[in-house]
């Protein structure tokens, strides 16, 4: 159940023996008065099923209004082991040093576009697993130096009113997101009329649209960063989807960085005493 826009934490105890659930930071602008009723019903709708996913793999969610978070950026990774950027309002082009191309800027929030900004920057520099969906995706890249399509026009994303539709995308071989979805074609569920243009620093593509768009992005230098531009989260969409990115989502975040410190440093150690010998 959604309370305020943000879905309840599950507040199970767990069991003796059981596995503890791993904690993230979910953040999506939730409460603002940049969204008109129905758009805000549909990202509700959105972090609704998400929220039954992320407990069915184990992830207990920090949950964010982004428009209006009540704590800082640090202070809520510190107390993670990974952050998830949900969907929402475009990205203002000024993040990009560009000026606004049409009227749908009307939903924007300046606040929510600095606050996961901050987030994912924070993320990043603690080589925390990051996953993002849709407007998250778009901000990623944005956040790397990257710039953004205003406006896709008509065509395979999004229906006239405004609902989603499905279509199908390449996952291109050697990636991390074929490693968890597999390489070659998947139909998924998308509703968006802007896209990647210019890829960010240290951004790559891993999957795109038949007619060319930019559909999934990763960081391969991080431990676990990928961004997908559909939403695997909606309702109709293939459920594996989500389980699978969740899941290996969940086996990065399980893993904290300073054990991969740790290995690596006990690793150049041994190294430079086999050199020795």
């Amino acid at each position: 159940m959604l309370m305020s826009g943000i879905p309840e934490a599950s507040g199970s105890v767990t069991e003796p023996g059981a596995h503890a659930m791993i904690p993230v930071v979910v953040s999506y602008a939730s409460e603002t008065t940049r969204h008109d009723a129905a758009f805000t019903r549909e990202l509700r709708e959105l972090a609704e099923n998400a929220s039954i996913f992320l407990r069915r793999a184990g992830l207990e969610a920090r949950w964010v209004n982004a428009a209006a978070p009540d704590a800082g950026t640090r202070e809520l990774v510190e107390r993670a082991a990974g952050v998830i950027v949900l969907g929402g309002a475009d990205v203002d082009p000024a993040l990009y040093d560009a000026t606004p191309d049409g009227t749908w800027m009307d939903s924007s929030d300046a606040s929510a576009d600095a606050f996961e900004a901050a987030l994912m920057r924070e993320a990043i520099a603690r080589d925390m697993p990051l996953f993002t969906i849709c407007r998250g995706t778009q901000l990623l890249n944005v956040v790397r130096g990257g710039t953004l399509v205003q406006d896709l026009g008509s065509g395979i994303h999004r229906e006239p009113n405004d609902d989603m539709v499905t279509h199908a995308v390449a996952v291109h071989p050697d990636t991390r997101l074929a490693g968890v979805l597999g390489a070659g074609a998947h139909d998924v569920r998308s509703g968006h009329h802007q896209a990647i243009d210019r890829l960010g620093d240290g951004v790559v593509v891993s999957a795109v649209a038949p007619d060319g768009v930019v559909e999934a992005i990763e960081l391969p230098d991080a431990r676990w960063a990928i961004g997908v531009q559909w939403h695997p989260e909606e309702v109709a969409s293939d459920p594996s989807q989500l389980r699978r990115l969740l899941a290996d989502f969940a086996r990065a975040a399980a893993r904290p960085a300073a054990a991969i410190v740790t290995e690596a440093a006990e690793t150049k150690t041994r190294t430079l005493v086999d050199e020795a010998v």
